[in-house]
């Protein structure tokens, strides 16, 4: 796991580099839209992004219960949200944070791994459905859904092979080698996969994704209602979903620049003015993606706290 000294400088050059480019793009107009929000408009943008990060915590929550692991709910919250800090940095580290944490609580690798995975999985779906909202308007942008679906099919088909599993599980049945250590691990992980991605879990983990990932789009309908824009609240849902999913695609750390770029160019496509569509972009990321890394941070702070006050009780829990 990455010192929190690292982690904080990756992100104060992360942070420097995007709030530079605000500057760079338009940051008068972007300044003067935020305080156009005043403080009841933030406070509800910032109250729908607590909502999604409460219903993907109880999901995932739900999941490591499903998998056996009784987690205490308070110290649970602390470690889920501690990946958050760091969502902008490259190889999603944030995830190696929860899985350092959890295994501490005794929760194997291979089962954070599953988590992960049936999260991710999940989170990309919800994605695509609420993205078709957006499709309605702008057909020519529909591949961006149909091919990911595609993926998934293909994935889910695959996975929920048994006869594949059982060769896999054969094949790193004795690891000795690093590697053949880390293959054992990840096949373990797709054993535990089956669990979460059967029938009754998948459904109602896909549920709760498409609930938080649609309160982020409400946002951008807020942020452009009360800058004066009348975006009807479906396509307001279906351009975050979609800019969300461009960016996922995109495999940058976070989505960072290419989620921007795909938001406002479908803003300017509903008829938002260049300007002020940069703006509605720019404010609800700050509302959504460093909103959430500031809580990360905090939550990872507690955290570091906590291990260093009482070393001994986290090895006891590491060992026990």
């Amino acid at each position: 796991m990455p010192r929190l000294t690292t982690v904080l400088i990756s992100l104060l050059v992360a942070a420097l580099l995007y709030f530079t480019l605000i500057a760079g793009v338009d940051g008068q107009r972007t300044w003067a839209a935020m305080h156009r929000l005043d403080w009841v408009g933030w406070l509800s943008i910032l109250c729908l992004s607590l909502f999604n990060y409460s219903l993907r915590f109880a999901r995932w929550h739900g999941y490591l219960r499903w998998l056996g692991h009784a987690l205490p709910i308070g110290r649970h919250l602390l470690i889920y949200v501690s990946g958050f800090a760091l969502t902008t940095t490259p190889g999603k580290a944030g995830e190696g944070v929860r899985a350092v944490y959890l295994a501490r609580r005794k929760v194997p690798y291979a089962h954070t791994v599953a988590a992960m995975f049936a999260e991710r999985l999940l989170d990309l779906l919800s994605i695509l459905v609420l993205s078709l909202l957006a499709i309605v308007s702008f057909t020519g942008y529909v591949y961006w859904v149909l091919a990911p679906l595609g993926v998934i099919a293909a994935m889910l088909w695959t996975m929920h092979r048994r006869p594949l599993l059982r060769a896999a599980q054969r094949r790193v049945d004795d690891p000795q080698t690093f590697v053949g250590h880390v293959l054992h691990v990840f096949v373990h992980a797709w054993e535990r996969a089956f669990v979460l991605l059967s029938w009754k879990p998948m459904l109602g983990g896909l549920a709760l994704g498409c609930m938080a990932w649609a309160a982020e789009g409400v946002s951008v309908y807020l942020i452009a209602g009360r800058l004066g824009l009348a975006i009807a609240l479906t396509l307001a849902i279906g351009i975050y979903a979609t800019s969300m999913l461009i960016g996922a695609l995109s495999f940058v750390p976070g989505g960072l620049g290419s989620t921007e770029a795909a938001m406002a160019l479908l803003l300017k496509l509903a008829g938002v003015a260049a300007g002020t569509a940069i703006s509605v972009t720019l404010i609800a990321r700050i509302a959504t993606l460093w909103f959430a890394v500031v809580l990360g941070l905090i939550c990872l702070g507690l955290l570091e706290l906590d291990h260093r006050r009482n070393p001994v009780s986290t090895r006891q829990e590491e060992t026990s």
